[in-house]
């Protein structure tokens, strides 16, 4: 991916390690060349469990379509891997599938959006923000108005104050995930994405699978508790392990500025830009549910996660949210962070008129999807 920082995003050491996270079900399809045997396009489909109208249901995920450069524009290989890709469809799953497109790729939007003959309809769904978080180095530090960090969040994220906002009794505490509260993350998990279109939700099972749950233990999560009850979750993902980011080359005046921006980092307390060929330390903050949507309970787990990221030395943190979350805004006030900007889509195989109905009846409940499975 090219940009002021051009990166590569891999699966190594096996490029199907991920596979198992990203849905229950899942495929991959590739084009060859003829000739050399050489792949020249692939694409990805899963399956997972998601709320559609705050009901349950199997709803599919495509992913990774990529097209070599020598063949681009060939619409009838365009054609045949979406044929591919739909006959992968189940029974019992949702009429239709989802999928992103980054929002500045006009040419993919324009091409898939165009009711092309031989491709599935593409309908806009809502736009995805994706908050690329630095993790800042010093154990305090102020914008205007104030600290960023409030003076009773402490390095273990332990020791929050009773959350603000109206909420009388109780104390809220911030405490780490643990395997015996897993079946309380799933509860939460489940009545509060009822809220939201397309949100994937889990098992206790799944939440503890080494599969399923790749990479992720019950400590990586925060949980949000008063009188005893789990209110809140967040889990902070690393999942270096069989997805990597690594930093492939840097924009000219970047690459000049990189050495000194390097060495004022310790003194500003934000990232260094790594050499070339280095991977990007980074976790997703993923598995967000908050009961009724509290702002500070989402706000007191936020600074934990982040608390335990600056921690662990990573440099980044992910975020991802629907555009018009009502969260975002102090998102970027708080952390400053890179943004980038995704497009929701639903996706007609054009199997009939269940597909168009379904769609049509989406009831305009704000869409969520995990950043860290796309």
């Amino acid at each position: 991916m090219d940009g002021a920082i051009q990166v590569s995003l891999e699966r190594e050491p096996d490029a199907f390690l991920a596979a198992s996270v990203e849905g229950d079900r899942h495929a991959t399809v590739v084009a060859r060349d003829p000739e050399t045997g050489r792949i020249v396009g692939m694409g990805t489909r899963c399956v997972w469990n998601a709320f559609v109208n705050g009901e349950p249901c199997r709803l599919g995920y495509l992913s990774q379509l990529r097209v070599d450069r020598a063949a681009r524009g060939r619409r009838r290989l365009l054609a045949a891997g979406y044929a591919a890709l739909r006959d992968l469809r189940g029974p019992g799953e949702a009429p239709f599938d989802l999928t992103s497109i980054i929002a500045d790729n006009e040419t993919a939007r324009r091409l898939l959006g165009g009711a092309v003959p031989g491709l599935p309809r593409y309908r806009e769904l809502a736009g995805f923000v994706t908050l690329v978080v630095p993790v800042r180095r010093k154990g305090a530090f102020f914008r205007r108005g104030g600290p960023m960090w409030p003076p009773w969040v402490g390095a273990s994220g332990r020791g929050f104050p009773p959350a603000q906002g109206g909420h009388a009794g109780p104390p809220l505490q911030i405490e780490t995930g643990m395997a015996e509260r897993m079946a309380e993350v799933a509860d939460c998990l489940m009545r509060n994405r009822r809220r939201y279109q397309t949100a994937p939700f889990f098992t206790a099972e799944e939440l503890l699978s080494p599969e399923r749950s790749r990479g992720l233990a019950p400590e990586d999560f925060r949980l949000a508790v008063r009188d005893g009850q789990v209110v809140g979750c967040l889990a902070l993902w690393d999942q270096s392990g069989f997805k990597q980011v690594v930093v492939r080359g840097y924009a000219p005046r970047l690459a000049r500025w990189r050495p000194w921006i390097n060495r004022l980092s310790p003194v500003l307390g934000t990232p260094r830009l790594p050499d070339p060929g280095e991977r990007l330390p980074h976790a997703y903050i993923s598995h967000i549910a908050v009961d009724g949507d509290d702002p500070e309970i989402f706000k007191a787990l936020l600074e934990s996660a982040y608390a335990e990221a600056r921690a662990r030395r990573y440099v980044y943190v992910v975020i991802g949210l629907a555009a018009g979350h009502p969260w975002l805004p102090w998102l970027e006030r708080r952390f400053r962070p890179r943004r980038y900007e995704s497009v929701l889509y639903t996706v007609d195989w054009g199997e009939g008129a269940a597909a168009t109905a379904a769609i049509n009846a989406l009831d305009g409940r704000l869409p969520h999807v995990e950043a860290a499975l796309l």
